[in-house]
């Protein structure tokens, strides 16, 4: 019987098919101890970016929904590591983790203006008008044309022009400025209002 069972090949191969599954299993085991930790890491990172783009986009659109003119400050809660960028319509969020790159990004609901190649700050926003509608500014009696309102709209479709590939970056260390301006100009009814809101720093 001994003989039987030593010239049957086939326990041989049953036995190296066992330790080669065992080998095989044992290394998926550790390939997942050791990939599964950074997909948590990174979800985390995610879950983080959302709440706090979720944060900024909502601070930014009450003051654009708000009837009243003024500058509000808006702190950053996000880590250090994560670089905030900003275009007209859109709010991104960068993280460089040990385990990749997290970037996450938020649709705003309203157009906001960052600092640009036409201006950087509310002082700035109100010389491009000037320049552009005969010195006229439309702040308090210093009432825009309904013409004016026409080079307003395309210097302000410029500048969504070019934050679109290259949007502003805060320093997330600094708070940032967010700011609704009110411009006031005749229109056919009498004068009317139009909001324009800006962030800077």
């Amino acid at each position: 019987m001994a003989v039987g069972l030593k010239d049957d090949e086939r326990a041989w191969a049953d036995y190296l098919i066992t330790r080669a599954g065992l080998l095989v299993f044992s290394a998926i085991l550790l390939l997942a101890a050791f990939k599964v930790p950074p997909l948590f890491i990174l979800q985390d990172a995610a879950g983080e970016m959302d709440a706090d783009l979720s944060s900024l986009t909502s601070f930014i659109e009450g003051i654009a929904g708000s009837s009243i003119q003024g500058a509000r400050y808006y702190h950053f809660e996000s880590s250090p590591e994560v670089s905030i960028s900003m275009s007209a319509r859109y709010v991104a969020a960068d993280s460089g983790t040990g385990a990749g790159s997290v970037t996450r990004a938020r649709a705003l609901m309203t157009t906001v203006y960052p600092p640009n190649s036409l201006w950087v700050n509310r002082s700035g926003l109100m010389e491009a008008i000037a320049s552009r509608c005969g010195g006229r500014t439309g702040i308090g009696d210093d009432l825009l044309r309904d013409s004016d309102m026409v080079a307003v709209d395309g210097m302000l479709g410029q500048v969504e022009f070019e934050l679109a590939p290259e949007p502003f970056v805060p320093d997330t260390v600094q708070p940032l400025v967010v700011e609704k301006v009110i411009l006031y100009f005749e229109g056919p009814d009498g004068v009317e209002r139009r909001g324009i809101t800006i962030v800077y720093q």
